[in-house]
């Protein structure tokens, strides 16, 4: 009896050891390199923070649009990265690339009937399209590794240029707003780094959010009715490094 209780408590302990041994761990050097690169395939949903004119606010005095609101769709992201480390959990890096994605201005408009008091509304869809040049330049704060994974925040500034923006209006003229290219945004994130047998693979969430009204003021009933227009967006990225 005393043999079997001794059997069962050798059994526990080795047991309870081995779960609480540390796992083998994959590129144990990988942060101790100064600079070290590699490449971002992400996805996008842009969206519009819209303040709505006076006159979207007072629907009496409106045209005819009676409210506007953005529809978010799927888009890609392409970029490459630049890192460089300050300190065992601080990094800088730099993340050019290109952003492809697409906003959706959805108006619902109200046809003016004789009698003031009967209203019929229809929709009307606006496709917005984007290509962003993207420069983004954040700080990267890491927790200390635990086994094969690492989890991280981020924070930093961005300047991104819409390619489209020209091409949309040549294309649309009178059919869709007019925006400003140049946009600054702030961006805070997070993420976890997963150490594998031959790379780095890092998950990540990032919110951006831009500075500027990117809205050009023009005499149509679809810019008037909007007093200021701002990019948000939100990322979902897998970097390889």
């Amino acid at each position: 009896m005393n043999k079997l209780i001794i059997s069962i408590l050798f059994v526990v302990t080795t047991v309870s050891s081995w779960g609480q041994a540390k796992k083998i761990q994959h590129n144990p050097g990988y942060d101790t390199r100064l600079f070290h690169m590699g490449f971002t395939i992400a996805f996008n949903s842009l969206d519009y923070r819209i303040l709505p004119a006076y006159k979207l606010l007072y629907q009496s005095s409106a045209d005819s649009v009676y409210r506007v609101e953005c529809h978010q769709t799927v888009g890609i992201n392409l970029g490459i990265i630049s890192d460089l480390r300050l300190h065992k959990n601080l990094n800088v890096r730099f993340t050019p690339g290109l952003i492809f994605g697409q906003r959706n201005l959805v108006y619902t408009m109200r046809k003016m009937e004789t009698e003031p008091s009967v209203y019929e509304f229809y929709e009307y869809p606006m496709e917005i399209q984007s290509i962003y040049l993207d420069a983004p330049l954040t700080i990267k704060f890491s927790a200390n590794r635990i086994n094969n994974y690492r989890p991280y925040i981020i924070a930093g500034v961005a300047v991104k240029y819409d390619l489209e923006t020209k091409r949309v209006i040549r294309q649309n003229k009178e059919y869709t707003i007019e925006q400003i290219p140049l946009d600054y945004f702030y961006e805070f994130g997070v993420g976890i780094d997963w150490y594998l047998v031959y790379f780095k693979l890092c998950t990540e969430l990032k919110w951006s959010y831009g500075t500027k009204n990117i809205l050009i003021h023009e005499n149509i009933e679809y810019s008037k009715v909007i007093d200021e227009l701002r990019s948000r967006m939100f990322v979902l990225s897998l970097h390889f490094e």
